[in-house]
């Protein structure tokens, strides 16, 4: 930006450089020529007085020796009809019209046309007008032209040797400040100060960035304080709700009473379930979500959880396209089922009826990859990142779709706490989830 804020500057003054020097060349033209044809005038009275033709043409004949860059000159009469001309040989006939009623001089391409008047005793008797070819000009915007070019070059590769020695002092500076916010964007970690002890306008931002973060990790603090608080303090009363409606449900055998107890015990356990995403997201954030590790078969997991979401999800076909009977993995069994859980349950709330979800698995050696595909809505390309952040909705959501968007943050976090991965694909119609866990010997991280 220095560089190009230098080099702007600079083409402007070179310009108006150019503008000036130019403008000079031609007042002084003009003066100097417009003193030639009065002179010219001064000699030609008596010539016009005695309608001596041939003497005017002898005079503006001497503008050869005299004055070789004038194309033509005329002598007008009093009615302004041309009287004697000269035309200098092999050159183009100038605008016959523009000579004849011209006022004041005119700059027309590379030419100059001139005139004055031819006075006697305070009366006007004639005319005369030059055409003066302007070939100095086009030299002299050329060279202008070239040194303004080299002088500019000049002063870009300055600047740039410049730019290059207080770029340390201030574009780092700022991209330091850059990254920081990156990495407050993709960890969501608020706590992270920056250092700066300039006093210029940079620390200024710097310490408004800073106190910025601190406003906002004490929010983020106050606010998972509140969830946590408000979801133990919900989850007892829900219990008994929940305890009271399935001993009515056992109780009720009559329509419809039963029906609206089971609507109730639906509505339930789906506030049981966004509670257990409050309580769990409150313990990411405390750091308090322990895992319970143990060896598995990964492929059993998975046909147990298809067949618990289809049984719920009878709209949708759920399948396993592989063919593995054993994938023996270490991790916490219950936790890797509430990841599936979550991404079945997201594959089918997103898809319409009738649609189909493939789950699949695969073995590289060091990681078993977990794929599962659904033919629904979609998540935007540029939305692929984001999706896992803590109570993000993609654009594409539907108000009628219930969430919180803490499931696949939840999912996220397990994930990373088996230190594996986990990610999502585009795909021409829907998309796929994936997550990765290591073969080898689990170790806490």
């Amino acid at each position: 930006m220095q560089v190009f804020t230098s080099v702007i500057v600079l083409a402007i003054f070179f310009m108006a450089y150019i503008f000036t020097d130019i403008r000079d060349y031609k007042e002084r033209k003009v003066k100097s020529v417009t003193s030639l044809a009065h002179v010219i005038g001064i000699n030609s009275v008596s010539t016009i007085l005695f309608e001596d033709n041939e003497a005017a043409k002898d005079i503006l004949a001497g503008l050869k020796n005299v004055a070789p860059e004038i194309v033509r000159a005329d002598i007008l009469d009093k009615h302004n009809n041309f009287f004697a001309g000269y035309l200098r040989p092999g050159a183009a006939n100038p605008d016959t019209l523009l000579i004849k009623y011209l006022k004041e001089p005119v700059f027309k391409d590379t030419l100059l046309f001139v005139g004055d008047n031819i006075m006697n005793n305070d009366e006007l008797i004639g005319r005369v007008s030059l055409v003066v070819e302007l070939s100095e000009l086009s030299a002299l915007k050329k060279s202008k032209s070239e040194m303004a070019a080299i002088l500019l070059i000049a002063a870009l590769c300055i600047s740039f040797l410049i730019a290059l020695a207080v770029q340390p002092y201030i574009s780092k500076r700022l991209l330091y400040l850059v990254n920081a916010i990156k990495r407050v964007g993709q960890t969501g970690n608020y706590d992270i100060p920056i250092i700066d002890n300039g006093k210029d306008e940079i620390s200024v931002l710097v310490r408004t960035f800073n106190n910025l973060m601190k406003e906002v990790n004490e929010s983020q603090q106050r606010k998972d304080e509140f969830i946590g608080i408000a979801s133990h303090e919900l989850k007892t009363p829900l219990t008994s709700i929940k305890g009271y409606l399935d001993l009515l449900n056992v109780m009720e055998d009559k329509e419809p009473n039963k029906q609206c107890v089971q609507k109730a015990l639906e509505s339930t356990h789906k506030l049981e379930k966004l509670i257990k995403d409050l309580l769990d997201v409150s313990k990411i954030q405390s750091g308090q979500l322990q895992l319970n590790i143990s060896r598995f078969n990964m492929v059993e997991l998975l046909d147990e959880t298809i067949a618990a979401i289809q049984m719920v999800a009878r709209t949708h076909s759920i399948t396993r396209e592989d063919d593995h009977e054993d994938q023996m993995i270490s991790a916490d069994k219950e936790k890797i089922e509430q990841v599936l859980i979550n991404l079945l349950s997201n594959a089918v709330k997103y898809s319409a009826p009738e649609s189909k979800v493939i789950v699949s698995s695969k073995n590289n050696g060091t990681e078993l990859v977990i794929k599962i595909r659904d033919y629904g809505i979609g998540v935007p390309e540029d939305e692929l990142n984001q999706i896992f952040g803590r109570f993000y909705r993609t654009k594409n959501s539907s108000v009628h779709i219930s969430g919180l968007g803490l499931g696949l943050y939840i999912c996220r976090d397990i994930i990373l706490r088996h230190k594996g991965r986990i990610w999502a694909e585009k795909e021409t119609k829907g998309s796929s989830f994936y997550f990765a866990l290591p073969v080898g010997v689990y170790a806490e991280m």
